[in-house]
């Protein structure tokens, strides 16, 4: 009997031991995914500061949610729902000061390990608002062509929605220059871009431009490089020497679209530009997805211009891009 007392409690022992190892290892483990986690996320503010983006001429906006200067900084815990974004761009005088409604909400590890905001009743976003969206009266039209560059990662279920939208207050946008500008999801996995024409109603569709032909449909949860340029000249772009409006997806040449104007819609700065909705209107519709950075120039870039920043966008997000020939 002694003896069983004495190996009962050594066995109490091991187990303890053990335990304590098993405890050890998973700390371990735990400190070394921060570790890691705070590794990528400081080499993605390194990328950020040493971009191209602010070297260029006519940068309009630049969000991104990797930057200490992003956020609040009590807006930086997992989970927490934002209180502003604010525009990083070094070349404005006024910057974009943006607003939320229903807040969108502050996640890490959401596109390949980087933080991104979640919008609109979407499950991973740990809240179940349906309206979430970021406005901002400081943004004047872009009035000599535009390109637009977005990272984002697309819901669960595709469908049209818009990621970027400057387009009159009022609920009809059947009228001639509603909408200086404005970048969609299909719900088919293509890319839109409106340019200042007509558009049929409230809905996010735009009545005469969309994606090129070129382009493989982007899939439901994919990251995504989406760049546009949108061309209001005859002056040579992209190799090409006609009026336009040309997609990129992950660097991929997808075709260029029919313009619809070359004039400056009558939109003024009190018609917001908006993030995550078409409009103020009750009709509005909103994106259910997930945007890591937005940058837009109030120009057509070069190619050699898009593709440095297509570049930095591949490598900092971790998205594989290939370089067009055009």
């Amino acid at each position: 009997m002694k003896n069983n007392r004495r190996i009962s409690a050594f066995s109490l022992i091991e187990i303890s031991i053990v335990i304590l190892i098993i405890g050890i290892l998973v700390a371990g483990v735990t400190q070394s995914s921060r570790l890691i986690s705070q590794a990528k996320l400081s080499g993605a503010k390194s990328m950020t500061q040493s971009a191209p983006v602010s070297s260029i001429k006519n940068l309009a906006l630049w969000i991104e949610s990797t930057s200490d200067a992003s956020f609040q900084s009590s807006d930086l815990d997992d989970g927490t729902a934002i209180t502003t974004w604010n525009d990083i761009n070094p070349q404005a005088t006024l910057k974009a000061s943006f607003t939320v409604t229903n807040s969108p909400i502050y996640k890490k590890n959401l596109i390949n390990g980087l933080p991104a905001v979640c919008f609109n009743s979407n499950a991973n976003c740990g809240f179940g608002g349906t309206t979430s969206f970021l406005s901002s009266a400081n943004f004047s039209n872009l009035s000599a062509g535009s390109t637009v560059f977005a990272v984002v990662k697309l819901p669960n279920t595709l469908a049209a929605e818009p990621i970027l939208s400057k387009r009159i207050v009022a609920s009809a946008f059947s009228a001639a220059n509603s909408t200086n500008l404005q970048l969609n999801t299909t719900a088919t996995g293509d890319w839109q871009y409106c340019d200042g024409t007509t558009q049929s109603g409230n809905n996010v569709t735009c009545s005469f431009t969309s994606n090129g032909t070129g382009l493989t449909a982007a899939a439901a949860k994919g990251n995504y490089v989406v760049s546009v340029v949108y061309n209001t000249s005859s002056s040579s772009i992209n190799s090409t020497t006609t009026t336009g409006i040309t997609f990129f997806q992950n660097g991929l040449f997808g075709g260029t679209a029919a313009s619809g104007s070359t004039s400056s819609p009558s939109i003024g700065v009190t018609d917001p530009l908006l993030v995550g909705k078409t409009s103020t209107s009750d009709a509005a519709v909103y994106f259910k997805g997930y945007i890591g950075e937005i940058i837009v120039f109030d120009r057509a870039l070069k190619r050699e211009e898009r593709q440095s920043i297509e570049d930095y966008l591949g490598n900092k997000w971790g998205i594989t891009m290939t370089t067009a020939a055009i």
